[in-house]
């Protein structure tokens, strides 16, 4: 038997209606395909957003934190050089015989211009206009090693020598600058005064070169409560003021923002400057892009106890030039806004008094997104806080095409009195 073979292909009309839903396919899988990679890059931005803000607010967190560390408190022996050299960030500036203040805070009325050396390129900052200003002091805010130490002296017969941790990552190198402190306890306070080196330069006894033999000529009796604590490892430069200083503010710059932020001018990078002790310049740290706002509220413990400010417990709030004060428990006393400017100029009662600090920044989440529209205003603070913070007005299509995060930082400085 015969098979008849046949050779019946596809017709042309088939072929057409074949290529037609194989286009609409691929058309549909394009863009579907194109909306993940704008998701993704959204979704990436934000995340990278996000780990700055936290590897940025951490810093913050820890500077806070050691506010005071190494900072003595009665005046010094000697006169030092002013910390920041110009304006306007030597506003902040504490007296050439102390004692500092371990937090300053204000906020930016008149906008002014920081100058700085971001690694290695100079560059110009304008502060915005109603944005707050951080400034932290202690020894161990330093971004070199000798700031990230501290000893004590003890008698080694027949002399006092410093004390030698087991892990030699945390001993001192000779050379390193340290200054001594000698503690002063009492019931209700522990006071510290700067040491001179009266062997050393009478413009510069206020900081100690370190050597495993540099503390020969103390006796074991004035040793006995003494510590040493790093500021710098320069070699051949002298010690500006004898501990170090961090700045921080919000700085905008048309050259110096990156491309993915806002293009207003209200939108900067929030940054950690320096005071360099070569010359009492900065140099800047960026921590977190395109910021538009940082508002810090204080907890102070000012009122109440058996001796006004001894319980423990915060009974004013205000914001950061002191201006406002609030309460959140109407049955203690409060300070008044007075008060709370006052202890902002103290470096005693902000040792004694101040609690807790709240810092508060608005930040881009993510790129421009044409599509998006933010809400007209956000809140910068927590609920409650309306009277110590702002409700930030985001005007303009430059930046209501931006999603905006609030990140909140809450530290308390346990290197403060108030706290230990």
């Amino acid at each position: 038997m015969k098979r008849i073979l046949t050779n019946k292909g596809f017709t042309l009309v088939e072929m057409l209606v074949v290529m037609a839903v194989f286009v609409v396919i691929i058309a549909i899988a394009g863009e579907s395909f194109n909306s993940i990679l704008k998701y993704s890059a959204k979704l990436v931005k934000s995340e990278e957003s996000n780990i700055e803000g936290i590897v940025g607010l951490e810093m913050m967190r820890h500077d806070i934190q050691q506010a005071g560390f190494g900072l003595f408190t009665d005046a010094s022996p000697v006169a030092y050089t002013a910390e920041a050299a110009n304006t306007p960030e030597s506003d902040y500036n504490d007296g050439t015989v102390g004692p500092p203040r371990a937090i300053v805070t204000a906020q930016i009325t008149t906008a002014g211009t920081v100058n700085a050396d971001d690694n290695g390129t100079a560059v110009a900052l304008k502060r915005i206009v109603g944005t707050d200003y951080l400034v932290v002091k202690a020894t161990s805010i330093g971004r070199n090693a000798a700031a990230q130490k501290w000893t004590y002296l003890r008698f080694s017969s027949p002399s006092v020598k410093p004390n030698v941790w087991n892990s030699n990552a945390e001993n001192f190198a000779n050379g390193d600058k340290v200054v001594l402190l000698r503690r002063n306890v009492t019931k209700t306070d522990s006071t510290s005064t700067l040491v001179q080196d009266t062997a050393g330069s009478a413009a510069q006894s206020y900081y100690f070169a370190y050597s495993d033999t540099a503390f020969a000529a103390f006796s074991s009796a004035n040793a006995s409560m003494m510590s040493a604590y790093g500021v710098n490892t320069s070699t051949g430069s002298n010690l500006r003021f004898p501990y170090n200083r961090a700045d921080y503010f919000i700085g905008e710059s048309s050259t110096n923002k990156p491309k993915v932020c806002s293009p207003s001018t209200n939108v900067g990078v929030l940054y950690k400057m320096l005071v360099n002790h070569d010359g009492g310049t900065f140099s800047a740290i960026p921590l977190l892009d395109c910021v538009a706002d940082m508002q810090i509220v204080l907890g102070w413990d000012l009122m109440n106890g058996p001796v006004a400010g001894t319980d423990g417990i915060i009974d004013t709030w205000s914001n950061a030039n002191g201006t406002v004060a609030a309460q959140y428990d109407p049955s203690r006393d409060m300070a008044s806004a007075a008060q709370v400017q006052a202890a902002l100029l103290d470096p005693a009662l902000i040792r004694s008094s101040l609690k807790l600090i709240k810092v508060y920044i608005l930040a881009q989440d993510g790129r421009r997104d044409p599509g998006y529209t933010a809400p007209a205003t956000v809140v910068v603070g927590d609920v409650g806080e309306s009277a110590l913070t702002k409700t930030y007005d985001l005007t303009g299509a430059d930046m209501r095409n931006y999603r905006w995060k609030v990140y909140r930082n809450v530290t308390r400085p346990k290197n403060l009195v108030s706290n230990q």
